[in-house]
């Protein structure tokens, strides 16, 4: 019983913690979004995160060739959605307007609003549209209507068909407030007589951004044919419209402007076929930009019909069709003056420059560059009254043609001036003009005045250049050729050297044998006859007088012991391989102590680091060495009191011996031709064995010979 009471309080206080914590659990699992707007609301870090979303909608837009991408509106309000997968195969790829769908996501930050990323749909069925909400053009620059139905009024002006594309026609279409671009999915029938037509279009409105993800542009995104309504065509005939005289484009209306054609006639001064091309009648010229490829030259009078629009505060026309009426002579050239182009420029006033904008001109300066890489054509850069004019011609112009135009010559250009003003459009000031160039129909309006004159800047700075180049080379060559002495040089002192240091060699050794064999002559050669004549006395007396037969015998004996002993000293003299299985250290005590003996010195022998074996040549030359040094320490320094050291290094082997004698001076001491052959062969045995000699002595202060021999670890 009191197990069941205990089991049962335990579930109770078991749900009572499942009841506390519901709520945090709630706040970890996040909420399934069902509206658009809550998902637009989103900020970009919120939306980036993936929420889930299940909401219905109705299709507004959707991509017949970009994997389903479409626009859907719930409660009012459209929302971009890609990576749709429509389930059944019997649908198509797309989905027509006012399809109705249940959509399954996840949210995306998107790259200028939220979005989703569609993982299942159903579709549901079909519906009637939504009102799309009248827009004007500046009103879709604000981004709000972002993937919004919308509907915009205006007059077409130009139409383009890409029956390759997705968008198989694009609109350009302008009304009050600015000028849109209309994409169509479906091919529109009669394209041409939609030119210059008031129609209502019904679309998504898409933005352009870049990369900081801020709007710069929109356009409006139309799904059908049927969804573009023509109000009002346009003439039939582009040329059956209103004219206008060249000064009067764009002059004060009390009906306000007109979006339509117009109609405007006057004598080509410039032609670029497919660009543009410049208009001059009565004292003003204009700039006609237009597709039309009718080949003009200047002369030609012709009529232009297009659209009026005020293009870097000059009115021109634009999307112009053209049509030749008959030729006249070509306008006399405006001498360009820069006081009359640019004006005095005071700011906060009304420009006093004369309006020469479009107007056929001849400039004359001097020719500073020819410029062959600008986009628009070859450019000529020429100074004139102090300022630089830059005069363009067309790309179709060969780089052949402008061959004999030199930097520094003198120039004359006709062309049709461009001004450039200092405000953008709309105007926050009266706009001032701040330079100018010139569009030059082609080679033939470019004359030579005057030649460059063959000494240039530039045949200066090549001629330096050569200049610098044979100086350059020519005292690369000498400090080659000085090297080369340098280095023959050095190969001949060497091989001087090693001659030298063979001869001392040779002289060295010679004097050894000559001391060896001395020494045998006085020494064993003696004891050996001496010891004969004993020898020979105790054979004579053995019979006779045996007891003087044991001295003679006796006397050989020793003078044998003598001779072996001789014959041990020169031995010793000879052989490198000294320690008879003995340290370097036992070596040098051994040795220290025969100098000792007998004499009023003390020779102190100490060994650092852990000693190793050596090999007998390296430990039988220092061996030598230090006998040789403690040598001249006793017999030409005078020393008293001598130091002699072995070190072990990690890679070599030190043996050092120092004395208080007399010292001397390293620089300046008897050598091999002065008789004295101790520090050369101390130098040569060092050398043999790729060791380092270090002798440091001064005259009264004693005398410290180190000698390092490398030795394998």
């Amino acid at each position: 019983m009191g197990y069941a009471i205990s089991q049962l309080k335990g579930r109770w206080i078991g749900a009572v913690l499942w009841l506390c914590c519901l709520p945090a659990f709630a706040q970890e699992v996040p909420q399934v979004l069902t509206e658009c707007a809550a998902i637009r609301s989103l900020p970009r870090e919120v939306a980036a995160q993936g929420r889930p979303v299940q909401l219905r909608g109705v299709v507004m837009f959707c991509y017949r060739k970009k994997d389903g991408a479409m626009v859907v509106q719930n409660g009012g309000v459209g929302i971009y959605v890609h990576g749709l997968r429509v389930p059944d195969a019997s649908l198509p790829g797309w989905l027509a307007r006012g399809t109705v769908i249940e959509l399954t996501g996840v949210t995306e930050a998107g790259n200028f609003a939220p979005v989703i990323q569609a993982q299942k749909i159903r579709v549901l069925g079909t519906e009637p549209l939504p009102v799309p909400a009248p827009v004007s053009f500046s009103e879709l620059l604000d981004g709000k209507w972002d993937c919004q139905l919308v509907r915009l009024r205006g007059v077409v002006q130009s139409v383009e068909e890409r029956p390759n594309d997705a968008e198989r026609v694009r609109l350009e279409l302008t009304a009050n407030g600015g000028r849109i671009t209309v994409n169509v999915l479906e091919s529109l029938p009669d394209l041409p007589r939609l030119v210059d037509a008031e129609v209502e279009v019904e679309g998504v409105n898409f933005t352009y951004f870049n990369n900081r993800r801020e709007l710069v542009g929109a356009r409006v995104q139309v799904m059908n044919a049927g969804d573009v309504r023509v109000l009002k065509r346009g003439p039939e005939d582009p040329f059956a419209v209103p004219e206008l005289h060249l000064s009067t484009l764009r002059p004060f209306s009390p009906s306000g402007v007109t979006y339509h054609r117009r109609r405007c006639t006057g004598t080509v001064t410039l032609a670029r076929p497919g660009q543009f091309f410049y208009l001059q009648e009565g004292g003003r010229g204009v700039r006609v930009e237009t597709r039309d490829q009718t080949p003009l030259q200047p002369g030609d009078r012709v009529e232009a019909s297009g659209f009026v629009e005020v293009g870097d505060h000059f009115g021109k026309l634009r999307e112009a069709v053209v049509r030749k009426v008959g030729v006249a002579p070509r306008p006399e050239p405006l001498q360009i003056q820069r006081k009359r182009v640019l004006g005095t420029n005071l700011p906060g006033s009304e420009t006093d420059a004369d309006d020469v904008d479009g107007l056929y001109a001849t400039l004359q300066g001097r020719l500073e560059k020819v410029d062959l890489s600008d986009a628009e054509g070859p450019r000529l850069l020429v100074e004139s009254e102090g300022r630089l004019v830059s005069a363009t011609l067309g790309r179709d112009t060969p780089p052949a043609a402008l061959g004999r135009f030199e930097p520094g010559s003198e120039v004359r250009i006709d062309g049709v001036i461009r001004v450039e003003l200092a405000s953008g459009w709309p105007a926050q000031d009266f706009p001032r003009p701040v330079n100018f160039r010139l569009y030059v129909h082609g080679p033939g309006d470019v004359q030579l005045v005057r030649a460059a004159p063959w000494w240039t800047p530039q045949r200066l700075w090549l001629l330096l250049g050569g200049i610098c180049t044979v100086l350059a080379v020519t005292l690369g060559w000498n400090w080659l050729l000085r090297r080369r002495v340098e280095q023959r040089g050095s190969q001949l002192a060497q091989e001087m050297s090693a001659r030298r240091e063979a001869a001392v060699e040779f002289d060295a050794t010679l004097r050894e044998r000559e001391r060896l064999a001395a020494d045998l002559h006085d020494s064993l050669e003696q004891s050996l006859t001496g010891m004969a004549l004993q020898l020979e006395a105790t054979e004579a007396l053995q019979r006779e007088a045996p007891a003087r037969s044991a001295q003679h015998l006796g006397l050989a004996r020793q003078l044998l012991t003598r001779s072996r002993e001789e014959v041990r000293r020169s031995v010793w003299n000879l052989r490198s391989q000294a320690l008879d299985n003995r340290s370097l250290a036992d070596a040098l005590r051994e040795t220290a102590a025969g100098f000792a003996e007998g004499q009023a010195l003390r020779i102190e022998v100490a060994s650092e680091g852990a000693a190793r074996p050596l090999p007998d040549v390296i430990a039988g030359n220092l061996l030598l060495l230090a006998r040789e040094a403690l040598t001249n320490a006793i017999k030409h320094g005078a020393a008293r009191n001598i130091k002699v050291s072995v070190v072990y290094h990690a890679a070599d082997v030190e043996v050092a011996v120092k004395d208080d004698g007399k010292g001397f001076d390293p620089g300046n001491h008897p050598g091999p031709r002065d008789g004295h052959f101790g520090l050369q062969g101390m130098r040569e045995r060092m050398k043999r064995l790729n060791g380092t000699l270090a002798i440091t002595s001064t005259p009264g202060q004693g005398t410290r010979v180190s000698a390092t021999v490398p030795v394998a670890p």
